[in-house]
């Protein structure tokens, strides 16, 4: 019985090491497993500075709406002491030590002490609103903290979507500089030159090799920039995988505007500073309301003893009396105004994003088809044209058309997935 518990714990151990391997192959970029782009999203969104920075203002900010509820509570206070005097006059105890009265006493001897313990509690029964207000403004705090997150959120991803796709693009246009240049040593060995034609073959051949390097560069480039969004060493062994394809989607404006009013956590952001603003305006007018408190004590003193005992209920009513409320409140008043023009700046530079973005992608998505069609046409001639003989001039310059076809191919597909992804950035949403 005993090794079968123990084969049975063993066996639920390996099987949850396993599952935490997988879960690893699946999201980690410690492993040789190529990154797809979801997991470069998610890497991107685990390793960000940015991010890292809001969640902290996140936890503030929830941590001040349990501050501000905690006013709602009465303050407490517990205090004992043991004081050492010689008086020629009563004096009062400072408030932190507990305000008590100690009288001069002619039996007083220098080892006496005037000991005293003593509990009290405050309660606002009344505080003009201002315990509401600052809870209030606490919540509409962490809101604007939310959207502020989100919209760094938005951004990342972003960002992580285009250097992917740019990461793509460099990885096939280097594959297609490299069957180029091939192809132009191909044909530079397809007969015997003379010397006017090596010339030719030699700066053709240069030209590709100088398209084939350039090509690399840019790869390596990309790769670069890809580990700077994932926040990884430049040395790191990480490999991706991918591929550019065109996906055309059905957009409407009049729906993009209503998505990026309802989805964009800027315009959350400004909505959210608004309400603060006008419960700043609230609070600053609730300095001249007056506030009216509950206070209760117990305490017991004496000299080298606890024998008197003092017991308190109070109902105070605080009145504050001020010269610069109405100009607190006008400071509030210009600065909420303030806040409902940007508010209308964000929704009109949204609007404007929205516009600038849907036109970018109506653009590559009439481009895209069009270059792709192209570049099969002339893969499909190429390979005719490779069959004959012909000019090495003719077949350099064929060959020229080929790479340039194919390189606008890869650009409008890499384009249009980026300009889907900036769409997506504008509105707030995920259009798929």
């Amino acid at each position: 019985m005993k090794n079968f518990c123990c084969f049975i714990v063993l066996f639920f151990c390996l099987s949850a090491f396993t599952q935490a391997q997988q879960y690893r192959l699946k999201y980690s970029a410690d492993e040789k497993r190529p990154l797809s782009i979801e997991n470069v999203i998610r890497l991107s969104l685990e390793n960000s500075y940015d991010l890292l920075l809001i969640e902290q203002d996140l936890i503030i900010a929830e941590q001040r709406i349990k501050e501000a509820k905690f006013l709602y509570f009465p303050r407490i206070s517990i205090n004992g002491s043991a004081t050492a005097y010689n008086l020629d006059y009563p004096i009062i105890l400072p408030e932190m030590i507990g305000q008590r009265l100690i009288v001069p006493d002619s039996n007083h001897k220098k080892g006496d002490l005037f000991y005293g313990v003593g509990l009290s509690a405050v309660q606002y029964i009344y505080g003009g609103g201002r315990i509401s207000s600052t809870l209030d403004l606490a919540r509409a705090s962490n809101k604007e903290t939310q959207s502020r997150y989100q919209s760094a959120k938005n951004t990342v991803i972003y960002i992580a979507k285009k250097a992917f796709y740019e990461y793509l693009y460099a990885q096939k246009k280097n594959e297609l500089a490299e069957e180029t240049l091939n192809k132009a040593k191909k044909i530079a060995r397809r007969k015997e030159l003379n010397p006017a034609q090596k010339i030719m073959v030699s700066a053709e051949i240069s030209s590709f090799e100088s398209l084939a390097s350039k090509a690399h560069a840019e790869l390596s480039q990309a790769k670069i920039n890809l580990l700077k969004v994932l926040n990884k060493e430049f040395n790191s062994e990480v490999a991706f995988e991918g591929s550019l394809e065109y996906n055309p989607i059905e957009v409407d404006l009049k729906k993009l505007n209503l998505w990026a009013m309802e989805f964009r956590p800027e315009v959350k952001s400004a909505m959210y500073k608004l309400e603060m603003d006008n419960i700043a305006v609230k609070l600053s007018m609730t300095r001249s309301y007056p506030d009216i408190l509950l206070g209760a004590s117990y305490d017991k003193q004496g000299v080298d003893n606890l024998k008197q005992e003092n017991m308190q209920v109070s109902l105070a009513v605080k009145l504050p009396i001020g010269y610069d409320y109405t100009t607190h409140i006008k400071q509030k008043k210009a600065e909420q105004r303030q806040t409902v023009l940007r508010q209308a700046a964000v929704e009109d530079t949204v609007r404007s994003q929205v516009l600038e973005a849907y036109d970018n992608l109506i653009f590559w998505q009439t481009e895209t088809p069009k270059r792709i069609k192209t570049w099969e046409t002339i893969k499909t001639q190429f390979k005719d044209f490779m069959k004959g003989t012909y000019s090495l001039k003719d077949s350099f310059d064929s060959l020229n058309y080929y790479y340039q076809a194919g390189v606008k191919s890869l650009e409008a597909q890499k384009e249009h997935l980026i300009s889907i992804a900036n769409i997506e950035n504008a509105i707030g949403k995920d259009l798929k």
